[in-house]
This record gives C-alpha cells, sequence and structure tokens, in this order.
C-alpha cells in the first residue's frame, strides 16, 4: 500500500536564493494536480511542512493515497459529472445515505395516511378529508412513502377538478411534513406541485325571503332544528361547530355566545354578539345545558335534505355563513369587527368576498326576519343563566 504524503521539506538546488521545497503530491492541493513549494529556510519549508500535515488531517484526506486507481478513477468521474451542478461530492453521498436510511424505515402511503389521521385528535370534518383522500389516491397504495415523486402524485390526481385537486395537495403536504418530522421520508413533493388557479366566482347568498321559508318551514316540521338554523343564519357558525355547542355557551342575557377554542375550526375562541331576530328564534328552545344541535354530521345531513322537500329551496354551499357575513357588513359595515366574529385573520379578503354582496335594504329584511310568535307579541318567557 502506497505511504501517505510526507511533505518532508528538501533541498533545491536549482531555485536561486530559495534553497528548501516541499512536494504537493496530487490529490492534496486544491487544483488536484502536484506542485512545488519553495522557500528560503529549512524551517520555513518545515513550518508549512506541518500546516499542510495539519491540514488534510482535519479535512480527512490523510491516506488519498490508500485509494485504489479504479476508486480514483471513479472519483474523478464523480467530480466531473458534479460540476455543473455546484455541489459537492460530500454532499451527495450524505443525501443518498439519508434516503437509503429512510426507505428502511419507510411506510406504504396507506399505512403513513392512517397514522397521519390518528395523529391529533382530528375534527370530524378534517378527518373524513383525510380518509377521502386516502381512498382516492388507490394508486398511490403500496407505494413507500419516501419513494413517491411529484410525477406520481400528478398522475394520481390527473382526472381531478381545480378545486378537488387544490385541496387534495393541502392535505397531502400535511401528510407528508409529518413524514419527515418521523423520518419516513426526506422531503415534501407537494412543493413542487402548482396549485390550480381557481376562478373567480361572487359570493351566493340566500334572499330574506328564502332564509325566511327555510326558518318557517323548520319551525313546522322540525323544530328542533330552528337554534341550528338560527345561529348559523344570524351568528355565522360553521356547521361543525353548531354541531359541538353546548347550550351553556349562549347567554340570552348578555346576548351572546361564545365559541371555545376547542370547537373552532382556527382554535381560538370567539364571541359573537346575538342579534334580537336570532334570540327571538332561539329562546323558546333554550335550555340550561347540554347539545344544541342532538345530531351527528349524518343524521343532521338527513334531516336537512328532509326539509328541503318542504320548503324547495336551492342548496348554497356555507349559505347560512355567507348571509351572516354579507348582511351584518351591510348593516354595520365594520369589517375588522365582522373578522373577529367569523374567525378571520385577513380583513382584506373578508372585505374583498363579502362588500357589496348585500344592499342595506335587503339587510334590513334580513335582520327583520322573525318567527310568528314574535310577530304575534307572544314570546314564550325563558329563564337562563348568564354562561
Amino acid at each position: 500500500m502506497p505511504k501517505s504524503a510526507s511533505f518532508a521539506p528538501q533541498r533545491a538546488k536549482w531555485a536561486g536564493g530559495r534553497q528548501w521545497k516541499v512536494e504537493l503530491p496530487a490529490g492534496t492541493t486544491p487544483s488536484g494536480k502536484r506542485e512545488r513549494m519553495f522557500f528560503g529556510t529549512k524551517q520555513d519549508a518545515s513550518n508549512f511542512s506541518e500546516e499542510q500535515r495539519i491540514r488534510l488531517k482535519n479535512h480527512g484526506t490523510v491516506g488519498m493515497s490508500a485509494l485504489n486507481v479504479g476508486q480514483l478513477a471513479q472519483a474523478a468521474t464523480a467530480f466531473e459529472t458534479l460540476k455543473p451542478y455546484h455541489v459537492t461530492l460530500n454532499e451527495v453521498v450524505t443525501e443518498w445515505i439519508t434516503r437509503k436510511q429512510a426507505s428502511e424505515v419507510s411506510l406504504s402511503f396507506e399505512a403513513a395516511m392512517d397514522g397521519f389521521l390518528d395523529r391529533d385528535q382530528r375534527s370530524p370534518s378534517y378527518a373524513r378529508s383525510i380518509r377521502q383522500t386516502r381512498n382516492r389516491l388507490k394508486t398511490l397504495h403500496g407505494k413507500l412513502l419516501n419513494a413517491i415523486t411529484p410525477e406520481d402524485l400528478t398522475l394520481a390526481m390527473d382526472d381531478m377538478p381545480g378545486s378537488v385537486r387544490n385541496f387534495t395537495i393541502r392535505i397531502l403536504g400535511g401528510l407528508f411534513n409529518f413524514g419527515i418530522k418521523r423520518g419516513y421520508c426526506v422531503e415534501n413533493p407537494c412543493k413542487k406541485l402548482d396549485l390550480t388557479r381557481a376562478q373567480a366566482v361572487e359570493i351566493e347568498i340566500y334572499t330574506p325571503a328564502e332564509v325566511a321559508k327555510i326558518l318557517t318551514t323548520a319551525e313546522k316540521s322540525d323544530p328542533d332544528l330552528v337554534p341550528f338554523l338560527a345561529l348559523s343564519f344570524f351568528c355565522g357558525l360553521r356547521r361543525a361547530e353548531a354541531l359541538r355547542l353546548d347550550w351553556s355557551a349562549i347567554d340570552l342575557h348578555e346576548d351572546f355566545v361564545k365559541l371555545p377554542a376547542a370547537i373552532t375550526k382556527a382554535r381560538r375562541t370567539r364571541h359573537i354578539e346575538i342579534s334580537g331576530n336570532c334570540k327571538a328564534w332561539i329562546s323558546p328552545h333554550s335550555r340550561e345545558a347540554g347539545p344544541v344541535v342532538a345530531s351527528t354530521p349524518d343524521m343532521l345531513r338527513k334531516r336537512l335534505t328532509q326539509l328541503r322537500t318542504g320548503h324547495h329551496v336551492r342548496t348554497i354551499k356555507h349559505g347560512a355563513r355567507h348571509c351572516f357575513a354579507s348582511y351584518w357588513l351591510a348593516k354595520h359595515g365594520d369589517i375588522n369587527q365582522l373578522c373577529r366574529f367569523l374567525g378571520h385573520d385577513d380583513p382584506e379578503t373578508t372585505f374583498k368576498h363579502y362588500a357589496k354582496a348585500a344592499t342595506k335594504r335587503e339587510s334590513h329584511n334580513f335582520w327583520a326576519i322573525m318567527p310568528k310568535v314574535a310577530s304575534d307579541k307572544k314570546l314564550v318567557p325563558f329563564s337562563k343563566k348568564v354562561a
């Protein structure tokens, strides 16, 4: 086996006033070529030699001469191949080892999805979205999470509408971030995917007449739905929030509803004013405690479908919440307060969606929608403790 470079100072008889030299073998210099350095005194040459020995030891290149010819040729080829990419051989090796180690502990796509679903206490709607995404991407089943590429994801989502594709990418982004933290994969391929640009659409809302028809129909055919509908239309609650709301959070003396952080989408507590007509609708149903809506999500969906056969009003996705925001803004004009009620962070986005969605006249009619018992001035007295 060849010896390591010694850098021993040597006499140089033909170098003029510099009588000492140090030979630097190829592979120990920045250029990779053999070099000679000349010095006036032996001490200077010895100092330089010691510096080179320390440099090579610190950089791990002592023993370079121990590589055989084939290994040196492979290294040279690797350096040449990597040159256009401005990365070092060590970076490539480290990345390969990381990927190799990740593949050895990685999970299949569907197993990773199950772990992602069970990681935290998910809201029912988000848990349902994760399960739907898992089942929708059958072509990825059996693939290791570490081996899934942006191309694989693109093919798997090829036939999806733009809005569904965007939503799927967001779910998958959370999945791969979950996998990176646990060593199942080393990168998030979703970062290399472009979201589909959504077409601008106008916010749809129910007319005051349609809202009145929905509420009066519920009053006759399914009275237990009235508090849910009133809080949705007149307080802007999301369906999931209303399903988890307890009567103890509704204060009909101070006229506000408190949404605890545990039941809100953003996990932040919100307080929403209860309007006069909302109070009139929910007062006859008020209780000290207990769920405002005694239904599971599926049961509620069926009850609303049955209710629709009575009022024949078209369904608008998130229509009740859009009504609250649009008619409240038309009446009060305070975008910052509306953001607090809705749980939004960006007033500009809220204003863009809801400004001019309703007129002041329509707003007046909306906030005047009252139950028949209230319009006849026969409100049922109620007793309600302060929440």
